[in-house]
């Protein structure tokens, strides 16, 4: 297995069987307002894919939430992996792309402001398809 793999379940703080995670999860929203970013491992997603893609949508969606993408609290990543969801809290996930890139927390802090200066990119815009009030509108109106 990769390492990253090893490095980002070695910060689970919960391993769930596939077929409980709707369970646990509505659970973890339940109790303790917990907010999912879902991300899928397959056997062959490299490092690149997670360092290239994944981190930097997920620190714009938590802008967009009004959540520190940098010391993100009361998010959970779900890492998908064969029949198991890892469930990590998003600040341990974050620590992990630290770790593999070998950031320190100034050089991290500018990694994030470059994710988080680049447009929304393929469906990524969180505000709707023409950016800000969230009508569609490519959608036809239908009044009664």
């Amino acid at each position: 297995m990769d390492p990253f793999r090893d490095l980002l379940f070695s910060k689970a703080f919960q391993v769930v069987p596939g077929s409980r995670y709707n369970q646990v999860s509505q659970d973890l929203r339940e109790t303790r307002g917990i907010l999912f970013y879902e991300v899928v491992l397959r056997e062959d997603t490299p490092w690149e894919h997670l360092r290239d893609q994944i981190y930097p949508v997920l620190a714009r969606y938590l802008r967009y939430k009004s959540i520190s993408p940098e010391l993100p609290k009361g998010v959970v990543v779900s890492l998908f992996f064969h029949d198991r969801f890892y469930l990590l809290q998003a600040s341990e996930f974050l620590l992990a792309y630290r770790e593999k890139e070998g950031l320190d927390p100034d050089a991290f802090h500018a990694r994030v402001l470059e994710w988080l200066a680049k447009p929304d990119e393929e469906g990524e815009n969180r505000e709707g398809p023409e950016g800000g009030d969230g009508f569609r509108r490519d959608l036809p109106t239908h009044r009664k």
